[in-house]
């Protein structure tokens, strides 16, 4: 049986089928199209109808059409990382009951069998898996199209937008972004070559994009290498890691558009957004997103409550039944959200609290800073410390250290600061512990 998301784009199809789903360099993808591609995978999925069905694809049509044919047969689609090696998607799709992994080298059976009857969920998001193991958020349709309608009404976004595919429909940010408003609410996208820069300053130029959903290395990438923002862009949106003041500032001075900061989880979806633009300015990551109820707990942790809210499906009842307790610390300032750190980061030196957001913001204020990341450190002798990783091109250690020497405790400067020309952060704007112990392997120290 068809899901009711699956029966929304068939209500779209039968209204308009030759409206845009979405521009690509090969040419305008209808809604007829994307039917027709929809039902040529359907009849690849295993039979009888499917359960769960894991996809992992590059092309972004073809992942919308991917997850419609689930929806058609009544299954749930489990969004891999098409980037990964195949050999782990494999064990991640077993891991979550999939019989069959949609690639890019066409239907890879699992092993398992396909199962029947109706699965609870319509989409299986991961997080991000950067210190262990995805974990699944189980996402029913209703939540789906609650943080959708949610995300939408915040942002202004609808009728006449076209959504920039920047990051990954596989991601979270994708799919609120992206993946449910093409597939339900009619919303057009227009798709980049993700293999290659041209392809993708050739989509921005050619597609007539409104909206840019995007993260904080893109914008830096966009502020040095594209000679301008298309006339129809109106939105730029920030997610995924700390927007820092000098990469805002640096976008809105060359192309005379605000960045607008989002904040977001796999396990909530949209939580706070910048309304305004001036967040990053500010230190903040805006204020709840329509629909939505952000309340701090008595550790200071953020927590969320909305119809978007997933299920966590390791049993640990967190998220569930509409509330999400984050790891993210965080702070009011008016309505405004201000984050501090994760709970897993806050470390102890000399018997003080460091939360590495604040020593990051203050870094960020130095002019020339593109990117920072604060961490705990050992330094030679075994004292707990920390350290800072620090992107920038026209300064240096000395520099570093004489503002943190002026605005930080004693126990708050870090001991250890290695600049680098860039920060090599994932698609989703994370920063994996391997990257960071090898930046700082000759800093004559440890991490924890």
């Amino acid at each position: 049986m068809q899901t009711e998301l699956a029966l929304a784009f068939a209500a779209l199809h039968r209204h308009e089928p030759a409206a845009l789903v979405a521009w690509t360099k090969a040419g305008n993808v209808t809604r007829a199209e994307l039917w027709g591609r929809a039902g040529a995978i359907r009849e690849q999925l295993p039979l009888p109808p499917c359960g769960r069905i894991a996809i992992s694809v590059r092309d972004g049509v073809t992942l919308l059409a991917a997850v419609l044919a689930t929806w058609q047969r009544g299954g749930c689609a489990v969004l891999l990382d098409a980037a990964d090696p195949l050999a782990p998607r494999l064990d991640l799709a077993r891991s979550f009951g999939a019989a069959v992994v949609c690639s890019d080298a066409g239907m890879v059976a699992t092993g398992l069998a396909a199962g029947c009857g109706s699965d609870p969920f319509a989409v299986i998001k991961l997080t991000s898996g950067s210190t262990d193991q995805p974990r699944g958020i189980g996402v029913t349709a209703a939540a789906l199209c609650a943080d959708a309608d949610q995300l939408e009404a915040t942002m202004g976004i609808g009728d006449g937008d076209r959504v920039f595919g920047a990051v990954p429909m596989s991601f979270s940010y994708g799919v609120g972004n992206l993946l449910v408003p093409a597939l339900c609410r009619g919303r057009a996208l227009v798709l980049p070559d993700s293999q290659s820069p041209l392809g993708f300053l050739q989509a921005m130029r050619n597609g007539m994009p409104t909206v840019l959903p995007a993260v904080p290395a893109l914008l830096r990438a966009l502020v040095q290498n594209a000679p301008e923002m298309p006339r129809s862009l109106r939105l730029v949106v920030s997610a995924g890691a700390v927007l820092l003041p000098e990469v805002a500032a640096a976008f809105a001075a060359r192309f005379q558009m605000p960045v607008h900061s989002f904040y977001g989880s796999t396990e909530s979806g949209g939580i706070c957004f910048d309304r305004t633009g001036t967040a990053a300015a500010a230190g903040t990551v805006g204020s709840p997103v329509d629909g939505v109820t952000v309340t701090l707990d008595a550790e200071g942790r953020v927590v969320v409550a909305s119809a978007a809210v997933g299920a966590a499906l390791d049993g640990c009842g967190n998220p569930a039944q509409g509330r999400f307790v984050t790891a993210d610390l965080g702070q009011w300032r008016g309505d405004q959200l201000v984050l501090l750190g994760r709970t897993s980061e806050v470390f102890d030196v000399g018997g003080h609290k460091v939360h590495p957001r604040e020593i990051e913001r203050l870094v960020a204020e130095l002019p020339g800073i593109d990117d920072v990341v604060v961490v705990p450190w050992r330094d030679r002798d075994g004292r707990a410390t920390c350290a800072a990783l620090v992107a920038a091109s026209t300064l240096d250690e000395a520099a570093v250290r004489r503002h943190c020497v002026l605005r930080l405790p004693p126990a708050k400067v870090p001991r250890c600061i290695v600049v680098v020309p860039t920060l090599p952060r994932s698609d989703r704007g994370k920063l994996p512990r391997a990257e960071i112990e090898r930046l700082l392997g000759g800093a004559g120290g440890a991490i924890p």
